[in-house]
């Protein structure tokens, strides 16, 4: 049906008062606007979801027969009536485009000119002034509607991009931590030990304490005529454990303790997976972590041992899965160890 225009003589009136029947959506309810003009509107019905004076965001929806055209602007409530049949409201802050816009709008329908999708092509296309206002009307609130919106596109593209970037950086260091970089635990720090053997059979006395020089007695043997044998340090070393304790007898050729060397750096050993350590190098990068030191050991693999050893001498070497077959190798750190880490387990990273 053919919409009903009524123009209204202004009287008294900054803007013309049209009857054109267009909706107003205000707080996600339509409402629709029986008297409006370029400076406001007027509605029959109730207003409850705001007061006379409060501002608020509405969209002014412009219906046609197989299209609607929306604007989205400010507004302000003016007046509700006491019996709230009806209230009204003002446009706030319009800007050039969209004043525009409302002028054009009223023109087209006091005319006769607009009323239909196809009515806006045929102006266009039989008036090249109208072509280009129209062209220049809906760019301009077309760049309005739209600028929030480009805004949210590049910033919701900017965060998709960082999210694939930090997805991509997390799946890059699993892929390495998995396939590139060969960890374990069970490791500890240690020096090269000596044994010191009985060369007699006695009872066992303490000789040397602290450091000891190669050649300095570590310990004697007491035989049965009170003859004391010594026994004498193979390096720079101090006594680590007593095998057989000061007072008790030892056999010869027995056990009586083991020395730790004081002249050579501490070193890690490290026990790996037969067939991770498979993928480790000589010369290869390790980092190894102390308990209670603020910053890790660097240091490279100094000797990988794949050499296989029986469980007791004269037996066959035992096989096993390559995951459970455990293989020794050793790690020289850049900077040496505190003495007092001797023993101690850490960690190791290999990459």
């Amino acid at each position: 049906m053919q919409a009903q225009i009524v123009h209204e003589a202004e009287i008294h009136r900054q803007h013309v008062r049209l009857r054109i029947p267009i909706a107003i959506e205000i707080d996600g309810t339509r409402y629709t606007v029986d008297d409006w003009s370029v400076g406001g509107f007027g509605v029959a019905g109730p207003m409850a979801s705001r007061r006379s004076g409060e501002r608020f965001p509405a969209r002014l929806i412009f219906p046609f027969e197989d299209f609607e055209l929306s604007l989205r602007l400010d507004c302000q409530l003016v007046y509700v009536l006491a019996d709230e049949s009806r209230f009204g409201g003002r446009f706030l802050s319009l800007s050039q485009g969209q004043a525009d816009l409302f002028r054009y709008l009223v023109d087209a329908y006091l005319s006769g000119e607009l009323v239909s999708g196809g009515d806006i092509l045929a102006v266009v296309a039989r008036d090249n002034s109208g072509e280009a206002r129209v062209r220049r009307l809906f760019e301009g609130l077309g760049q309005e509607e739209t600028r929030g919106r480009r805004v949210r596109r590049i910033l919701g593209s900017t965060l998709l991009v960082l999210v694939g970037l930090g997805l991509a950086a997390l799946i890059a260091a699993g892929i390495y931590e998995r396939y590139l970089v060969v960890t374990t635990d069970r490791a500890v720090i240690e020096a090269p030990f000596y044994r010191l053997e009985a060369t007699a059979t006695g009872r066992v006395e303490a000789a040397g304490q602290g450091l000891l020089h190669p050649g300095d007695p570590a310990a004697r043997v007491v035989g049965q005529g009170g003859t004391a044998v010594p026994l004498a340090s193979p390096c720079e070393c101090v006594i680590d454990t007593w095998l057989v304790p000061p007072g008790r007898t030892v056999q010869v050729g027995g056990l009586v303790a083991t020395l730790v060397a004081a002249d050579q750096p501490l070193t890690v050993r490290a026990e790996v997976p037969l067939d991770r350590a498979r993928r480790l190098r000589v010369g290869q990068t390790a980092e190894v972590t102390v308990p209670g030191k603020a910053e890790p050991y660097r240091g490279q693999i100094e000797r990988i041992d794949f050499r296989l050893k029986s469980d007791r001498p004269g037996e066959p070497v035992r096989l096993e899965d390559s995951s459970r077959q455990m293989v020794p190798v050793v790690i020289r750190p850049d900077r040496p160890f505190d003495f007092d880490d001797l023993g101690y387990a850490v960690s190791v990273r290999f990459f």
